[in-house]
């Protein structure tokens, strides 16, 4: 068991009463239940002000029952929970006790850091808004293939011309692409085609024929956001690792970001970013606070805007629209309804964003290859929103 988390341990017996003349009860083998004690989070200097969930204006029994019936196991592959609001750290829950298959992909040994798969894009798109905001990349209008110097392609098409960094940015290249109608890793799934027959992945994606015209269909490709880690590489003139730890992870004193890589050793910006669920959620609170992180600008409030904007409508069951790698989310809430924002990561990695409420949640998971990696929003609904509204 690990040390992070607080559960009481309850051992007991059984005994069943045998039926039929000259029966004697007989004990079972002693049973475990696991129950669950909430205390505040720890003051760890990670720069999180920490307090209780009852100051912060929520219901604490009904996080508690939450957090019950994931110790129990009712609720299946949550691997931590953290609750900020009002930027102070509420909750911080580690569950996880072993390492999974993904952790290979960066050596990964610490339990407590975690693959984010997909919420790695957003925090890609953050580092493309600080090379905006420092004069490396004009804006969003350049032209995408005009970050790159490969010199010529294959499937040439005039239509690539006209691209823009927006329109990766908001999953509309036009570029022929599926990576949902196959399961991931299968053959047949564009992105494992993709990563298993080439070394350079932006110029294999950059290579692919276009179905559309850029700017016009969503199509959701974490190869484009891979490409979009090599325009930022080749824009700031230094590897995307140290841009990432000079100017967003140090200044937010996040000092275990790790991150796997493609052949060319280009950080995986679409999906091969860890970080410990503490840092996530203070990736959260950066964009909720207008870009900075306890007082310092870290990135611009107009790019937090942008990003959340509703860029590309989606009338989806989970979803209403995208903007810069980033989900736009409604809930319920109370009798009525909620806007927020999302991270979504392959598994149950998620960050919401619920600016109204000034309130973070993160969840990372080990939902693989089912549809169950969407129960952190069943969880946001049914306990941590509806405790706010409770309580209020």
């Amino acid at each position: 068991m690990h040390s992070c988390k607080r559960f009481v341990v309850v051992t007991f017996a059984l005994f069943l009463a045998a039926c039929g003349g000259g029966g004697s009860p007989a004990s079972a083998g002693p049973s475990t239940v696991l129950e669950y004690s909430y205390s505040v989070p720890a003051d760890n200097g990670d720069g999180w002000a920490t307090g209780h969930l009852d100051d912060h204006g929520f219901d604490s029994a009904i996080i508690a029952d939450m957090m019950k019936r994931l110790v129990d196991g009712r609720i299946y592959g949550i691997d931590s929970i953290t609750i900020v609001r009002n930027n102070t750290l509420v909750l911080y829950e580690q569950l996880r006790e072993e390492l999974d298959e993904f952790d290979d992909w960066a050596n990964n040994t610490s339990i407590t850091r975690h693959i984010l798969h997909s919420t790695s894009k957003s925090i890609t798109s953050a580092l493309i808004g600080i090379a905006i905001d420092q004069g490396y990349i004009a804006s969003t209008d350049v032209l995408f293939y005009d970050l790159f110097s490969y010199g010529n392609y294959e499937n040439w098409d005039t239509r690539k011309f006209d691209m823009t960094l927006e329109d990766a940015l908001t999953m509309r290249l036009g570029i022929v692409w599926d990576e949902w109608s196959v399961p991931y890793g299968e053959i047949g799934n564009d992105l494992n085609t993709l990563t298993t027959e080439n070394t350079d992945f932006a110029k294999a994606l950059l290579d692919l024929p276009m179905g559309s015209d850029p700017g016009t269909t969503f199509t959701y490709n974490t190869a484009a956001t891979i490409t979009i880690g090599q325009a930022l590489e080749n824009a700031v003139g230094m590897p995307m690792a140290d841009f990432a730890d000079q100017h967003l992870f140090l200044p937010m004193q996040i000092i275990s970001a790790t991150w796997g890589r493609t052949p060319t050793g280009l950080p995986n910006g679409g999906s091969g970013l860890y970080l410990t669920p503490r840092d996530m959620a203070k990736f959260g609170q950066l964009f909720i606070s207008d870009g900075q992180w306890n007082g310092q600008q870290i990135i611009s409030s107009a790019w937090v805007t942008k990003s959340v904007e509703r860029h590309v409508s989606l009338d989806w069951e989970l979803t209403s629209g995208y903007g810069y790698q980033w989900w736009l989310d409604n809930f319920n809430f109370g009798s009525g309804a909620i806007d927020g924002w999302s991270t979504r990561g392959y598994g149950g990695q998620y960050i919401f964003c619920v600016p109204s409420l000034d309130l973070v949640v993160t969840f990372t998971g080990r939902n693989y290859g089912t549809l169950d990696s969407s129960r952190p929003f069943t969880l946001m609904q049914d306990f941590i929103l509806r405790s706010l509204a409770d309580a209020n």
